[in-house]
């Protein structure tokens, strides 16, 4: 064999494994399995590098350690450990969402949803029980994040909200058989919730776009010692008002601290807090834009899905007239499902096209 023939004959292999691998995970589009191999292997990805976490006291907040990735930002653990609201929401929130999110890769794997029907249907049940565990506990550890920066603290109040509105007309959906509406309510779910990534993306660049502009924020002294990587003689030469708390005489003291991503680990914190109000925002809008856009290049597979779903009802009986909006009776322009002659279920346009069509032949 010669190396033409070899040369030939590799990429043809590896194209016919790629397609192989696509029919068997139950993909009829190759882009939207290129696009499942980039998010939803890339979200299975970021949480099994999170899994970690689960340990929370030995790794996620770990005393004396500040390891890259494996911890949480410098200077949060002061109050994720404080016994408090924020260390009941963080461990909530870890324990449900990291579990949460290893369940979720199986929920868009189309071959399961085809296959195991049933599966798909309590894995999805465990996994909407999960997020709102997570989406309760994450909202309960905000208070203080990042220094408790009010715009953070909205961001992630209206991402809670829009992920909640979203599963549950996911949830309507499916119980009025519009398997399209669903599948779109939980992508719209989910990829809204998977902001939460890119928003650290943007967070980190920001942090460091921030850093010696002259911004600075209060932080306790305690919040300083928490981590216990810097020595006391090094906290107090660089913050002289935290020689008050040592001693005793103001536990409470703040000190005033610049935002410094290169710097020590409380101005890595003010420079992160900074970033993270404008950070959460700007993730959202490209997460909510996105999906939209998703939507409207795989009409196909919405259209494919509405015509499921009219069979569905049909066999159930609920042959009434019905919009392809999230609810049975949405106002608006969206083609009816009509009842016809034979007693089945058709879109309006494909009631109009047919009667068309035996005019134009009668003509």
């Amino acid at each position: 064999m010669t190396s033409a023939m070899i040369h030939i004959r590799a990429p043809r292999a590896l194209a016919a494994s790629w397609q192989g691998l696509q029919f068997l995970l139950g993909f009829r589009n190759g882009h939207n399995f290129l696009l499942w191999c980039f998010l939803a292997l890339g979200l299975l990805g970021f949480t099994l590098s999170r899994a970690p976490y689960l340990d929370y006291y030995g790794v996620f907040c770990k005393r004396n350690s500040l390891a890259p990735i494996l911890h949480a930002a410098p200077g949060e653990c002061f109050f994720f450990l404080n016994g408090g609201q924020e260390q009941i929401g963080m461990m909530m929130h870890l324990y449900a969402i990291i579990p949460c999110c290893l369940l979720l890769f199986f929920q868009f794997v189309p071959v399961i949803r085809q296959k195991a029907v049933l599966f798909h249907r309590i894995n999805g049940y465990v996994v909407i029980l999960l997020m709102a565990v997570a989406l309760a506990g994450g909202l309960m550890a905000t208070s203080n994040s990042f220094g408790g920066e009010v715009a953070f603290q909205v961001a992630n109040v209206l991402l809670g909200a829009s992920v909640t509105i979203c599963l549950a007309l996911a949830m309507i959906s499916i119980r009025r058989l519009r398997i399209d509406q669903h599948r779109a309510w939980m992508l719209r779910a989910w990829v809204l919730a998977s902001s939460i990534i890119t928003m650290r993306i943007i967070q980190n660049i920001a942090g460091r776009a921030v850093s010696g502009q002259g911004y600075t924020s209060l932080r306790p002294c305690g919040q300083i010692n928490s981590d216990g990587v810097l020595p006391q003689p090094v906290i107090e030469s660089v913050w002289p008002g935290c020689v008050a708390y040592f001693t005793g005489a103001s536990p409470e003291q703040q000190v005033l601290v610049r935002a410094d991503y290169y710097g020590l680990p409380i101005e890595i914190n003010v420079a992160l807090s900074i970033a993270s109000g404008a950070s959460a925002f700007i993730a959202l809008f490209l997460h909510a834009m996105g999906v939209e856009v998703y939507l409207q290049l795989t009409p196909a597979e919405s259209e494919r899905l509405r015509q499921v779903s009219y069979r569905k009802q049909s066999a159930r009986g609920h042959c009434y007239s019905v919009r392809a909006g999230p609810t049975t009776a949405d106002p608006g322009d969206a083609t009816k499902l009509a009842p016809h002659d034979d007693g089945k279920c058709y879109t309006g346009s494909d009631s109009i096209s047919e009667k068309s069509f035996e005019a134009g032949s009668q003509e």
